[in-house]
């Protein structure tokens, strides 16, 4: 009898630890980029274009990107001659709304959501031809007449907005700069997911 125990509890060890690994069973390992940009490896990122008034969002926003970038991983950042794509970015807009007011005085901020609009798309670096990522459509059929799925998937297709919540204290510009780079950084985050994952 003693003898049965620990081979019971062997059995439960295994079986415990074959489930487990067949829990990972979907998750796939190495290249998962969209089939449209299956033939990119190397990527050349130029400093975004700043459309804003911001003063140096620029590189702020170019340097959250490589960050990002050289973090996943999917692609290497190279020279324009040695790209097989250019990264095209251009900084619309930046956008504040209130969440809290003061509350002796609702004109006074103390909480601001931060939007950074960030326009996007890939370009062969000798054509300068711009290269789609086409998503495979769905068949339904929405409210108006086409697929609502399609008309969210296009809305997406270049366009990213990075989001932060801003604190409003003695020191605006500081706050304002460091609830910048936040959203930067959360804006490079979706956008390399796209160009990794498609989505």
């Amino acid at each position: 009898m003693r003898f049965v125990f620990p081979m019971a509890r062997y059995g439960i060890c295994m079986l415990g630890s074959l489930l487990a690994l067949a829990g990972c069973a979907g998750y796939q390992l190495g290249d998962v980029k969209p089939a449209s940009y299956e033939g990119i490896n190397n990527i050349h990122v130029p400093p975004f274009v700043n459309q804003t008034l911001e003063p140096r969002l620029s590189s702020l926003v170019t340097n959250a990107v490589l960050k990002e970038m050289q973090a996943d991983g999917t692609y290497k950042v190279t020279t324009r001659k040695n790209a097989d794509a250019v990264l095209v970015g251009e900084i619309r807009e930046v956008r504040k709304r209130q969440l809290r007011a003061v509350r002796t005085d609702t004109l006074q901020s103390q909480e601001l959501k931060l939007y950074l609009f960030i326009d996007f798309h890939l370009e062969d670096p000798n054509t300068g031809r711009r290269i789609e990522n086409t998503v495979p459509k769905s068949r339904g059929t929405g409210k108006y007449g086409s697929s609502d799925a399609d008309e969210v998937i296009e809305a997406r297709q270049g366009r990213i907005i990075g989001e932060t919540i801003q604190f409003v204290d003695a020191s605006y510009q500081v706050g304002e700069r460091s609830a910048l780079a936040v959203a930067a950084e959360d804006m490079a985050d979706q956008l390399v997911s796209q160009l990794a994952n498609g989505w």
